[in-house]
C-alpha cells in the first residue's frame, strides 16, 4: 500500500485567492456522486490520474449549479492522499470551480466558488474511480472549526497553501494557461470582475 502523501507545496492544479474571486462567487451545493469520464481537465500530476479524473468530474457537477459560462475549469490544490484503507481512498484538498466566458482574447470569470474538504473515492463495478461522498468545510463562523475537524493532522498543510496569495495566483495562472493550450482556446488573458486582466504565461 502507498503511504499518505503531502502535495501542498507543488499544487496539482489551481487555487485562487479569495480577493480575486469575490465577484465571481455564487453559492453551490454538494453531496453528488460522479463517475470519471474522459471529458476531464488534462492532468499535471500523472501519479494520481485515476483519483483526480474522478474528482474533476465530481467538481463539474458542482460547477454546473453555478451561473454557466462558455468554459469550465475546475481548480484545486491536493493537500494529502490516503489510500491505505481497503474500502476507499481519501483525498483532502482545496477544491474550486470556475466558469468563464471568452471575450476577445480574455477569459472572463462569470461564476465560481471554493469547496475545501475531504473526498472519499472507490472503484465501481467497471473499475472506474468515483467520488462517493464529500465532507465539505462549512461557511461563516463554522469555517475554522469544520476545517480543523475535516483536515485534522493535515490542517496546517491546508492553511499553508490557502494562506499564500502569491502562491495561489501563480498556480492559477499556470494551470489556466495549461488548459488554454491543451484546448487551443484563442485567449491570452484572464480576468475576474472588478480586477485588471492578467496575461497568461503561455509558451
Amino acid at each position: 500500500m502507498k503511504n499518505t502523501r503531502f502535495l501542498f507545496a507543488l499544487a496539482v492544479l489551481i487555487l485562487l485567492g479569495a480577493g480575486m474571486t469575490t465577484s465571481c462567487k455564487n453559492k453551490a451545493s454538494d453531496n453528488q456522486q460522479a463517475e470519471a469520464t474522459t471529458d476531464t481537465l488534462p492532468m499535471m500530476e500523472q501519479d494520481h490520474d485515476e483519483y483526480l479524473a474522478a474528482i474533476e468530474t465530481y467538481l463539474r457537477t458542482i460547477g454546473s449549479q453555478y451561473t454557466p459560462g462558455e468554459v469550465y475549469i475546475p481548480s484545486y490544490t491536493v493537500v494529502a492522499i490516503n489510500d491505505n484503507d481497503t474500502d476507499y481512498t481519501r483525498v483532502w484538498g482545496d477544491w474550486w470551480v470556475f466558469n468563464y466566458n471568452i471575450v476577445g482574447d480574455t477569459l472572463k470569470c462569470v461564476s465560481g466558488g471554493s469547496h475545501p474538504g475531504l473526498m472519499y473515492l472507490k472503484q465501481n463495478d467497471t473499475h472506474k474511480w468515483i467520488v462517493t461522498s464529500f465532507d465539505q468545510v462549512e461557511d461563516g463562523s463554522r469555517y475554522l472549526p469544520s476545517a480543523k475537524r475535516i483536515f485534522g493532522e493535515y490542517y496546517e498543510a491546508f492553511h499553508k497553501v490557502n494562506s499564500s496569495q502569491e502562491h495561489r495566483d501563480s498556480i492559477r495562472l499556470k494551470q489556466v494557461a495549461y488548459y488554454v493550450q491543451e484546448h487551443k482556446l484563442p485567449v491570452t488573458m484572464l480576468q475576474d470582475s472588478g480586477w485588471p486582466a492578467v496575461t497568461l504565461p503561455l509558451d
